[in-house]
């Protein structure tokens, strides 16, 4: 089963393909007579002018990077594809002297006595965080200089790590398999096959570890001139300021992060003596199925799953995810030359979603399945915002995507009766709870250390020696030290991104938001239903903070991030109780 992008373009030959990149063109053209406007027109009907050009811009440009992009994600080496992408990349390149000039034209306007006019009003938070880039502006010059050699730089060298993963061949008992399949396989029942798996894996990296790190080294480097020349105080900096999150939100959700490492490091050593290990849990065991329900599932069945418990919260819930099933939005299944992991790229052009994930029938499948399309009902929701607020920032990407994780396993759990088939899918929600809290941890301190180092080339000794500390710092001893993943730094792409840095705490961030929400949610669910389509719409037009204070949660503080994990730290007691009493 592959996904049909038939609604963005039928082939890249369809004459609504030519049409369009003509038509993109066009825009780009106009757009930068924008400049040229400036000094003859008035400042609002240029402001006005500069909105619906860059709107239109936006729409057609998702579409034909969408399809391309979405193209080579199931086909990493399409030639087609990469050639397009970079003949567009070019093409939208030609309106960076515009975005500096108009960047500029709008840091000294007052916007507020033109906020009553509805096309301002509806993107004034768009048009105030323009205003606030303009101090970290570079040249015109310098810009233009930067959007072109970047694609030759750090676009191209994640372009390295994304064709050796999805192209790097795994020796697997005697046969080849793609490294998606050889990583699904540390789900398997078989403590056996997890261990071999494990071995497998890691071996494979090896043929590709010191490439990959040269270009995980060039774009860590890449950031920090950049940020450097910019002129901020740290790549963390940045981020928050593009995630329009607040420095005390961030260390008020680490710091109870790290409080509650201990609970998490008390669950590991319970699952490692509950499978037979005396020295802590090892890597290749975090995902080992407890209890009795080690079935595996069909795709159909993950469908059914999925509708009746999204169909519990809300039914339009379950009609947007019988929509994205019936019409082919989702390409399932792992293949030889097919990204890895799994991602939901929304369409708000065309009103739908696509999902890519690597499905091979484990519980955890399941939930990845609900997470990615939590991701597409938030695009859902926010394809009837302008298309400037199409965006939301990283630590609010994640919230709807775990809510609808949230409730797929509640519901599995509402209807069983059986311990150890409680145990079961418990455990599974708490793996992925401990993937995002611990790990997310180990790769937050990880990338702040490679960072830190990022003056000059990195090795991928050292990559590898950071990634065994930041993995001892998060996991405590709840891991065997000596049995842990160095190479988790090669295999996760977004780490491989130099406008997207820090990309690891955004997903802590929304487990625990999507929690305290969730919490709301059962105190009084018609309430809730009636807010939080407005929540998410309100994602993208909105800071963090405002946004959470739309539901009355004040997210600076340490008391909201406590009570998230409280929650957790519930199931994680109830996990370790079953495991000892049902051993």
């Amino acid at each position: 089963m592959n996904w049909n992008l038939d609604t963005l373009y039928l082939s890249f030959d369809d004459p609504k393909y030519q049409k369009d990149f003509e038509k993109l063109t066009k825009i780009i053209e106009n757009y930068n007579q924008l400049p040229n406007l400036i000094e003859t027109e008035k400042e609002l009907t240029v402001i006005l002018k500069y909105l619906a050009l860059k709107q239109e811009l936006t729409k057609i440009s998702r579409s034909l990077f969408s399809f391309n992009s979405l193209t080579r994600a199931t086909d990493v080496s399409n030639q087609t594809a990469i050639i397009n992408l970079a003949k567009l990349t070019n093409l939208l390149n030609k309106t960076t002297k515009t975005n500096v000039l108009m960047t500029r034209f709008l840091k000294d306007i007052d916007l507020e006595p033109f906020k009553s006019h509805p096309e301002i009003a509806d993107n004034f938070f768009h048009l105030t965080k323009i205003k606030e880039s303009a101090q970290y502006l570079l040249s015109e010059q310098e810009e233009i200089l930067y959007s072109k050699l970047r694609e030759l730089s750090s676009v191209s060298w994640s372009r390295i790590q994304t064709l050796l993963t999805a192209k790097l061949d795994v020796n697997y008992q005697g046969k080849t398999v793609t490294l998606p399949e050889v990583r699904n396989l540390a789900y398997d029942a078989s403590k056996k096959v997890r261990k071999a798996a494990y071995d497998a894996e890691l071996k494979a990296y090896e043929s590709v570890e010191e490439v990959v790190a040269i270009a995980l080294s060039n774009i860590k480097r890449e950031v920090n001139i950049m940020n450097e020349l910019r002129g901020y105080d740290s790549v963390l900096e940045q981020t928050l300021i593009r995630s329009n999150l607040k420095k005390e939100t961030l260390e008020a959700m680490l710091a109870t992060m790290m409080d509650y490492r201990v609970y998490f490091r008390d669950y590991l050593k319970a699952k490692a003596q509950y499978l037979g290990y005396q020295n802590g849990l090892p890597f290749y065991e975090l995902f080992a199925p407890i209890g009795s329900l080690t079935k595996e599932y069909s795709y159909l069945e993950a469908q059914e799953i999925i509708i009746a418990s999204f169909d519990s919260y809300s039914p339009k819930l379950a009609n947007f995810a019988k929509k994205a099933f019936q019409n082919n939005w989702i390409d399932p299944f792992p293949k030889k030359g097919k990204s890895g992991g799994a991602f939901c790229s929304n369409q708000p052009q065309i009103k739908e979603s696509r999902i890519l994930t690597n499905f091979t029938g484990s519980l955890s499948d399941i939930a990845t399945l609900a997470h990615e399309l939590g991701h597409g009902y938030h695009g859902e929701i926010i394809s009837e915002n302008s298309a400037l607020n199409w965006s939301y920032p990283m630590p609010l990407a994640e919230t709807a995507s775990i809510f609808c994780e949230t409730i797929v396993t509640n519901h599995l759990l509402s209807e069983i009766s059986d311990d150890n088939e409680r145990l079961s899918v418990l455990e599974i929600a708490i793996q992925g709870d401990t993937q995002v809290i611990i790990d997310i941890l180990s790769r937050y301190l990880f990338e702040t250390d490679i960072l830190a180092l990022a003056e000059g080339p990195i090795s991928n000794a050292t990559m590898k020696e950071l990634m065994i500390k930041a993995q001892k710092e998060a996991y405590l001893d709840g891991l065997d030290e000596n049995i842990l993943h160095p190479y988790m730094w090669l295999n996760k792409g977004h780490y491989y991104s130099s406008g997207l840095n820090f990309y690891n705490f955004p997903y802590a961030f929304g487990l625990l938001f999507g929690k305290g929400l969730y919490a709301l949610y059962l105190k009084d669910k018609k309430a809730f239903l009636n807010n939080y389509d407005n929540l998410l719409a309100l994602t993208t037009k909105a800071s963090v903070e405002e946004v959470a204070l739309a539901m009355n949660i004040d997210i600076t503080k340490k008391e909201f991030w406590e009570n998230s994990l409280k929650l957790i730290k519930k199931d994680l007691d109830e996990v370790i109780h079953l495991m000892k009493v049902l051993k």
